[in-house]
């Protein structure tokens, strides 16, 4: 195997009409067995070429006969790194082509398997000088010249250099996604993992990298919240919905939270018995049964609000908790802030008025007062309305109204300014939600 493997690397010189001539030239001067033995060559391998039985020859044999280098375009194979190189630019160059479509470019109308990739990847050191010619003319015809090429070659190895990640550090963030997914390390690679695994790939590219840890993080949130849903998501995610189907993992507590507390069977949700599901044998069923049972949960939670939060689904307890602390939060806004707060808030800093006018502070308009403030449009518009007062005091008129820069600097910094703002927050969504209950709403006007 080791004899094959160097025959395939060597590089051969075709023999050209020319060089059979020029040998014949030096036979003529003495016997063929002198000449192999002045050469250091077989004595069957001289005669054979005299009489056209060969028709290449490798480079170290070609010195000996001829003693000078082979001439490059005599070369039958050429070492592959100028070739490889090209390959990776045009491919970098090129987002839609892979290497296998060139492949199956250079062999086209040649019969083969699969695509060979030990030309791309080194481990077949040569290649045939015809594919370095045909991936040369490929840029030649783009207008680059060699020079031009082996130069952007060169930028593009230095950038791979720092865009790439050895396989080694990959490999446990793969061995964890496949435990914990089950998933194929290939999906993930976009490369099959065989490749990396047997040493002919050592590196991944950075950006598959970083995807990879993603996915791991989303992972370990997923199984750290204890929800199968949200594990099998990302599973279905990497190897794509099937369409009609919902997991069974999305509508299992729907489905459970109806049994307990509606007392209906799993039979008239599923079609069939859940055992299938309960031992993993289904893990999908039709999404028209998937919304049927959502549904019902819906009505029957809108039916019995006397429900506890224990009793209900996650999903359904987390919409509750969030109306509960949207409540509370309006309710502790009103206790603590009143009116007359928030005027000493905004005015706290009213006596040192005149210096923030000075023109060295500069001054903002009202326009963009809100997003200096962090505040919704409506938000700002409402603190405005409820103390109009107070920033006829503070602001000046020019066309526009504008308010002092270093006024509105301390009143951000303040702490108390973050409730004052939480209030208008909310009066501005009740506001939204007034105007678009309105009759007189007219979406896009």
């Amino acid at each position: 195997m080791y004899s094959k493997m160097k025959s395939l690397d060597q590089q051969r010189v075709e023999l050209s009409k020319q060089m059979l001539n020029n040998l014949l030239k030096i036979v003529s001067g003495g016997m063929i067995s002198e000449l192999s033995n002045d050469m250091g060559l077989p004595y069957g391998l001289v005669y054979n070429i005299i009489h056209g039985r060969i028709k290449s020859l490798s480079a170290e044999n070609y010195k000996l006969i001829f003693g000078e280098e082979p001439p490059y375009q005599a070369l039958k194979r050429v070492d592959g790194e100028y070739f490889r190189g090209m390959v990776r630019l045009w491919v970098y160059l090129n987002d839609d082509i892979t290497e296998a479509d060139l492949y199956r470019e250079f062999y086209r109308g040649k019969k083969f398997k699969k695509v060979d990739y030990r030309i791309f990847s080194g481990v077949t050191k040569t290649v045939d000088n015809n594919l370095e010619r045909v991936m040369e003319q490929k840029f030649f015809d783009q207008g680059f010249t060699r020079s031009e090429i082996k130069k952007l070659m060169k930028q593009l190895d230095l950038n791979g250099q720092e865009e790439r990640v050895f396989y080694k550090e990959m490999k446990p963030v793969l061995d964890y996604l496949k435990e914990t997914l089950k998933i194929n390390p290939t999906l993930v690679l976009n490369q099959w993992v065989v490749r990396y695994e047997s040493g002919e790939l050592k590196t991944v590219p950075k950006k598959v990298y970083n995807y990879a840890l993603k996915l791991k993080k989303r992972t370990e949130n997923a199984v750290t919240s204890g929800s199968k849903f949200e594990v099998e998501k990302i599973h279905e995610e990497i190897y794509g919905q099937r369409k009609g189907l919902t997991l069974y993992s999305e509508i299992e507590e729907e489905l459970e939270f109806l049994k307990k507390c509606g007392g209906k069977s799993f039979g008239q949700y599923l079609g069939r018995s859940i055992s299938y599901y309960k031992k993993s044998k289904l893990k999908r069923i039709a999404s028209w049964r998937s919304q049927k049972i959502k549904t019902a949960c819906s009505e029957l939670i809108n039916n019995k609000p006397e429900l506890s939060l224990a009793l209900l689904p996650k999903s359904h307890a987390r919409i509750r908790i969030r109306k509960l602390l949207s409540v509370l939060k309006s309710y502790l806004i009103a206790k603590f802030i009143k009116d007359e707060d928030e005027r000493l808030i905004l005015t706290s800093e009213y006596y040192s008025m005149e210096k923030y006018k000075k023109e060295k502070y500069g001054v903002i308009s009202m326009d963009k007062t809100a997003y200096f403030l962090g505040m919704s449009k409506i938000a700002f518009d409402l603190l405005v309305a409820a103390h109009s007062d107070i920033f006829r005091k503070i602001g000046t008129y020019n066309k526009e109204w504008y308010l002092p820069y270093q006024y509105l600097k301390k009143l951000k910094e303040k702490k108390e300014f973050d409730l004052i703002k939480a209030k208008y927050e909310r009066l501005s969504k009740d506001y939204e939600n007034r105007i678009f209950q309105s009759d007189e709403y007219e979406p896009g006007v």
